[in-house]
């Protein structure tokens, strides 16, 4: 293979001394495609046999090898495209291929989807088509994990890109013609979006019939016998791809890279103002029970990218807690408790027990203390913060006895949790927080000895200060440091001090207690 690699490099190096600039290359269109015909004989004898990974895998290593500058227009740069356009045409196409440009991903696609700027009609197009279909298909080629992990939002973006890459497969392979998308019209090339469509609409139709077993019918305004032909052979096609295990996985994997560097929806979905609105909207249906408006935030956001600060003011810690409970039992039950579950669940927990467990008067009925000793039970400081947010504060107390290194946030929990159990005075308290260094034993220090007022300018929760005092009001602070930034404050001193009825009344919460 290395000998293949390096004659590629030797005949492109070669080829690309010929001309000066691209434009000598570009300016005379014999030339140009007498270049093009050279790179395809040459792609031809030297990669038609091989397996479509092996192709992959040498394009790559030539690409890295030629340390081309995409910034710069040069023969070398317009060579290796027409090189990797005769590789995409081999068939079966080792299209798309992956390339790494200064750590980003270039993902090749067909020169019709790049010379027309085809790519946002393209994505617009999938976007519209049928999401309860689209739902079906995610479902069946995303693992569970991975959906409850990372949300069917971010899995549905990635497969529109799927979608894409699929039909970017049957262009290249001429699976349907050319010469039916390319039309000409007073001697210019231009495309028939209705025939880019029908083409499109047969990809999908195959990929949801593979997933469902729910034959998929021609039906359109463009019905002919013909299309009627080809909308079986495009279907065909697209399902025997899905079929391919490893050739799927390798398109799902193009598809992440792809949908990152364009779309990147994680940002969307992790966005305030985005996810509010998702809070909003699930506490509003009428059709589902409590449980369910849970289910559906998480399955939507996914446990990597939902927001603490809003579950917490938006849901009880008990609905909380059972849903989570619910959803360990039913990674064993269902086969999908992995290592990446375990972990990614025990990563969104450590950031829950940041913030307070609000009970609606169904404190611990349901618990999470069978999952954390089986699989969390080696992490004494996460079983300590654990037994702390669950108002276990007996059982936090033992267990921080055996962890060495303390920081100021557990050593203060220390403190709070022998006042709440009894073990030490208020008064005692506040002597202690009096020597306390951290930005919330100082604020509990002030609230505890009824001096807000006199809180450290420098100590962020001030602003909390300000609305308990009704020195200012919810939207003066949101002014200064937004409205997630004021929910944050108060429920982060919460997370320490659950029990102030007045903390509660600023957190705005949006359930019934």
């Amino acid at each position: 293979m290395s000998e293949i690699v390096d004659k590629t490099i030797h005949f492109m190096k070669e080829e690309s001394k010929k001309y000066q600039s691209s434009q000598q290359l570009l300016s005379d269109s014999d030339t140009f495609f007498e270049e093009r015909k050279k790179i395809t004989r040459f792609v031809n004898q030297h990669f038609k046999k091989l397996k479509k990974d092996e192709i992959r895998a040498l394009a790559d290593e030539i690409f890295n090898r030629l340390n081309l500058k995409f910034e710069e227009e040069s023969p070398e740069k317009i060579l290796f495209m027409l090189f990797t356009d005769s590789l995409s045409e081999l068939i079966p196409t080792p299209a798309p291929l992956i390339f790494f440009y200064n750590g980003e991903p270039l993902i090749k696609k067909h020169s019709i989807i790049v010379e027309f700027n085809l790519l946002p009609q393209l994505i617009s197009k999938i976007e519209d088509l049928d999401p309860y279909k689209k739902h079906q298909i995610a479902l069946q080629l995303f693992p569970e994990d991975e959906i409850i992990i990372e949300g069917v939002s971010l899995k549905l973006a990635q497969l529109n890109f799927l979608i894409l890459n699929l039909l970017d497969k049957v262009l290249h392979e001429e699976v349907f013609p050319l010469d039916r998308i390319l039309i000409q019209k007073e001697g210019k090339l231009s495309v028939d979006s209705s025939m880019l469509m029908f083409a499109l609409v047969s990809v999908f139709a195959g990929m949801y019939e593979a997933v469902t077993g729910e034959k998929q019918q021609f039906q359109g305004k463009y019905y002919t016998q013909e299309l009627s032909k080809y909308f079986v052979k495009i279907k065909n096609y697209a399902k025997n791809q899905l079929k391919d295990r490893e050739e799927i996985e390798y398109l799902i994997y193009a598809s992440k890279l792809e949908e990152k560097s364009i779309e990147n929806r994680v940002i969307t979905v992790r966005d305030y103002q985005t996810q509010k609105n998702v809070f909003e909207e699930s506490i509003r249906r009428n059709d589902v029970d409590l449980q369910e408006k849970i289910e559906s935030v998480f399955y939507l956001l996914g446990v990597q990218n939902i927001n603490p600060v809003l579950l917490v003011r938006y849901y009880s810690g008990d609905d909380i807690i059972y849903y989570l409970f619910e959803t360990f039992r039913r990674a064993q039950d269902e086969g999908f408790q992995t290592e990446r579950f375990i972990n990614e669940m025990k990563t969104f927990l450590k950031k829950l027990f940041r913030y307070p467990y609000i009970s609606k008067g169904m404190l611990n009925q349901k618990t999470l203390d069978r999952p954390v000793k089986l699989f969390y039970s080696e992490d004494a400081v996460f079983s300590a913060e654990y037994f702390y947010f669950t108002h276990q504060y007996e059982r936090f107390l033992d267990m921080s006895e055996i962890i060495r290194e303390k920081d100021e946030e557990m050593t203060l929990k220390i403190l709070l949790a022998k006042y709440f159990t009894g073990k030490i005075s208020k008064e005692e308290l506040a002597g202690w927080l009096s020597l306390s260094k951290s930005k919330e034993g100082q604020f509990i220090y002030h609230l505890l000895t009824d001096n807000l007022q006199n809180i450290p300018h420098d100590n962020p929760y001030r602003y909390v200060a300000d609305l308990y005092t009704v020195k200012a009001s919810h939207q003066d602070i949101f002014s200064t440091v937004g409205e997630e930034g004021t929910y944050t404050l108060i429920l982060r001193i919460m997370g320490f001090y659950p029990f102030d009825q007045t903390l509660k009344n600023l957190a705005d919460l949006r359930f019934e207690r």
